[in-house]
């Protein structure tokens, strides 16, 4: 035990001489992860999206138009940008990206409305930006219903019902909605979170690739293994134990950044947290080790790296729901950690879950390290005795 413990500590210490007098690489780990970490945080840093721009075209012209459009921009996720005289103007500003909606009141309105008639409001938004109008969507009608209601129980009070009875005649089943997790809609928990986290999947992995590739492209390995005592387990633990350290601090900040600064503490089982955070870690970091050992190449290794963890948010389920997806795009999925680690931290942290609720994805994380580290180590095995695949771009 003696004997593996100095191996590993000897294999650490030449790993972080070797970080030292690479600038690029230490940074990787250290400084470049922080300030993307930042810059998600200061891209979501309002949490909620307001005043979102829209058109409206008013052909009413009445007292009952204009409220409708003050009521519109005193909205906070709206603002009445510009407004339009014809409906290609309209178009025209919207393919300009000026504005993500249309709101079209139509011709005589409130006379209409004052007959006893009803009318409709034309409400057309651009649906290539579904996180802009799905809320958009959501505030002009809940202004036109309230505009509707204020009409339908004047109407009724005036016709001699009281208010209360105004108001339950023209709504007698009503809708309570309540939302859950997260009150106020904020994109700091539901979205930069998981984003934050997401860098991190991808800075794990590469730095992995890069601490064993460039072994591999130097040919190195044997001064490698010489500083691990010829233990091929003990280099590979040297060479990973640093950046699982450094990604875990980094985690632990993410969570004192969330949790205590902006005030999103995790409300569920913190043991899982930690638990499904490590294995996350170690996860992604054999899976590089596993990605560079069948590649011997630190230029492919890089590729493949890019080509799995890119695009792997895409997959996770945060956008577009896992179960919606074509069996081949579900099976990828499934086959990435990711995909596994951001239900255990939208549940266990926005959720409040406890741990058995955790036991799962934590156990599929461990899975993912010992899997894809039993394949490194085996693919490794026979690498180191091949120098001829050593040297390679």
């Amino acid at each position: 035990m003696t004997r593996a413990a100095n191996a590993i500590s000897s294999s650490v210490r030449r790993e972080w001489t070797r970080l030292r007098a690479d600038p690029w690489d230490f940074a990787m780990l250290t400084s470049i992860p922080l300030a993307l970490y930042l810059l998600t945080w200061w891209i979501f840093s309002a949490g909620v999206a307001r005043d979102l721009p829209l058109v409206v075209i008013d052909r009413d012209h009445s007292v009952l138009s204009r409220s409708l459009i003050r009521m519109l921009d005193q909205s906070p996720g709206l603002k009445v940008a510009l407004a339009a005289n014809s409906e290609t103007e309209a178009f025209h500003l919207i393919r300009e990206r000026r504005a993500f909606g249309i709101v079209a009141i139509p011709a005589g309105m409130q006379k209409t409305m004052l007959g006893g008639g009803a009318a409709s409001v034309q409400w057309a938004y651009n649906a290539q930006f579904a996180s802009h109008t799905g809320a958009m969507t959501r505030d002009v009608r809940t202004v036109v219903a309230t505009l509707s209601a204020g009409i339908e129980t004047q109407g009724r009070a005036k016709r001699g019902a009281a208010a209360i009875e105004a108001r339950q005649l023209y709504e007698p089943v009503r809708t309570r909605t309540a939302a859950l997790f997260n009150e106020s809609g904020s994109y700091l928990p539901s979205l930069a979170l998981p984003v934050a986290f997401s860098l991190m999947h991808i800075l794990v992995t590469l730095a992995a690739v890069t601490g064993i590739g460039r072994e591999l492209r130097g040919a190195t390995v044997p001064d490698w293994l010489a500083a691990a005592d010829g233990q091929l387990g003990a280099a590979l633990l040297g060479k990973l134990i640093i950046p699982f350290g450094a990604f875990a601090a980094q985690a632990l900040l993410l969570v004192l950044l969330f949790g205590v600064v902006l005030g999103w503490p995790i409300l569920g089982s913190a043991t899982a947290m930690l638990l499904g955070t490590a294995f996350f870690i170690s996860a992604y970091l054999a899976l590089g080790a596993c990605i560079v050992a069948f590649t011997s190449s630190l230029r492919s290794a890089l590729s493949i790296c890019a080509f799995v963890t890119a695009p792997a948010f895409a997959f996770s389920g945060q956008g577009f729901p896992v179960l919606a997806m074509p069996l081949a795009a579900r099976i990828w999925a499934e086959a990435l950690p990711l995909t596994h680690y951001l239900p255990l931290l939208n549940n266990t942290w926005m959720a409040g879950a406890p741990l058995r609720f955790g036991i799962v994805p934590v156990a599929l994380l461990l899975l993912f390290t010992l899997g894809f580290g039993a394949a490194a180590y085996l693919r490794l095995a026979s690498r180191v005795r091949q120098p001829a695949s050593w040297g390679k771009l």
